[in-house]
C-alpha cells in the first residue's frame, strides 16, 4: 500500500535527523547533574 511505504519512509527520515544543539546541551547538562547527584550519596 502506498499510506504504508509513505509512513515508513517518514518515520526513516525522522530517525535519521540530527538532534538539534540545543536538545544535546540539555541532555548534556541533565548528564552533569545525574553525575554530581551520584558522588553525593
Amino acid at each position: 500500500m502506498q499510506i504504508d511505504e509513505n509512513l515508513k519512509r517518514v518515520y526513516q527520515e525522522t530517525l535519521e535527523e540530527e538532534i538539534p544543539d540545543r536538545f544535546r546541551d540539555l541532555l548534556a547538562q541533565l548528564r552533569r547533574q545525574d553525575e554530581q547527584g551520584e558522588g553525593e550519596e
